[in-house]
């Protein structure tokens, strides 16, 4: 996301000046070469700080930079905000973690009171007074602000609902090639974060370990290693055997073939860029039947319902073996996908236009 932010301040016919500020890390210096030869992009690298600490050096550090550069607005990419600034600020929320209804009762019907106080409690007190405070909001959906509506008051605030997703024609690939008698890859793409409540790896879990026994022929492609795995404790080790462990990828074009079926699990996302890839290459997605995959991915996607294994089972079979309308489904979800994001804005430089114009 951020790179075709970049992209788009790159191709700008402007005469502003951007200062963009970045943890220094080795991932920030490979943005600087491929962005170095845009003059109007300038990089300040700044010690990697979280929580807190990030806040309050946020507060402190920026105002005086911002009266000696006589910046017009702020650009608040990761979804914090600055206080006691006189200038707009536009928050980007990235992450509904802490505005789900949903996500909050899967804490509380699992007796894990203490890991939502410690993942959910405190980070909503700290953002929800942020975005309380906030006149200005870039959002990549439109179901992003009714789970907002649920915990803040929308009624006074701008919303920019701004496209993060690529819908060149060449972004998009024909629908792989389904055949229920040959092995069946079953592909899972999570992060580091794989064990909080909200990716439930358990409804994964459980399924693969249903359609292991039913005699299902199919091989597992998780973006984990063995060691993550195991050390979690959420993992049956008797899926090792068909489970192909690749740990972090930076590309994953090469899990997207025939006969793969993509699962998503999340009981909430902003934009699931996971599933979205999955479309945009053609291949079956599965994700919870809930607000914002239909959403986000069309009501064409396949659906299971959530924390119900035997659900996503049959979902499972009953999508590998929908081969006369496979292509259909896909195809429509494309289709749907290119409609949703030529809604949206399409570049960042006119959100902050029309922020400064207000």
């Amino acid at each position: 996301m951020l790179d075709k932010l970049l992209a788009e301040v790159s191709r700008a016919d402007s005469s502003n000046q951007f200062y963009v500020f970045l943890n220094d890390t080795d991932e920030l210096y490979s943005l600087i070469k491929k962005y170095s030869p845009y003059e109007l992009i300038i990089f300040k690298p700044v010690p990697p700080k979280v929580g807190l600490l990030r806040i309050v050096y946020e507060n402190i550090y920026f105002r005086p930079f911002i009266r000696e550069y006589e910046i017009d607005l702020v650009y608040n990419f990761t979804g914090s905000r600055q206080f006691f600034l006189k200038i707009p600020q536009l928050i980007k929320v990235h992450n509904l973690l802490f505005y789900s209804k949903d996500l909050d009762r899967h804490y509380f019907n699992t007796n894990n009171w203490f890991l939502w106080f410690r993942h959910i409690w405190f980070k909503r007190i700290v953002f929800k007074f942020m975005l309380g405070n906030s006149e200005f909001i870039e959002i990549q959906s439109p179901h992003v602000k009714s789970y907002l509506s649920d915990f803040i008051d929308v009624g006074e605030k701008y919303f920019f609902i701004k496209s993060d997703v690529e819908i060149k024609p060449e972004c998009f690939h024909a629908t792989k090639e389904y055949d229920i008698s040959r092995v069946v890859k079953i592909l899972y793409i999570v992060g580091p974060h794989f064990e909080y409540l909200h990716k439930n790896l358990r409804d994964f879990n459980d399924a693969m370990l249903a359609l292991n026994k039913i005699g299902f022929d199919f091989e597992i492609d998780i973006t984990l290693t063995k060691s993550e795995l195991r050390a979690s404790k959420m993992w049956d080790q008797s899926l090792d055997s068909i489970t192909n462990f690749h740990g972090y990828l930076d590309q994953l074009n090469g899990l997207y073939q025939d006969n793969t079926v993509l699962i998503s699990t999340s009981v909430t996302e902003t934009l699931g860029l996971h599933v979205i890839d999955g479309i945009k290459n053609g291949i079956i997605t599965i994700s919870p039947d809930l607000h914002y995959a239909k959403v986000v991915y069309g009501t064409d996607g396949y659906r299971y319902e959530i924390f119900n294994s035997a659900s996503l089972v049959n979902t499972i079979l009953s999508a590998v073996s929908d081969v006369s309308n496979i292509d259909r489904r896909v195809q429509a979800q494309q289709e749907y996908m290119v409609s949703s994001e030529k809604n949206k804005y399409a570049n960042i430089l006119t959100v902050f236009n029309e922020v400064i114009n207000v």
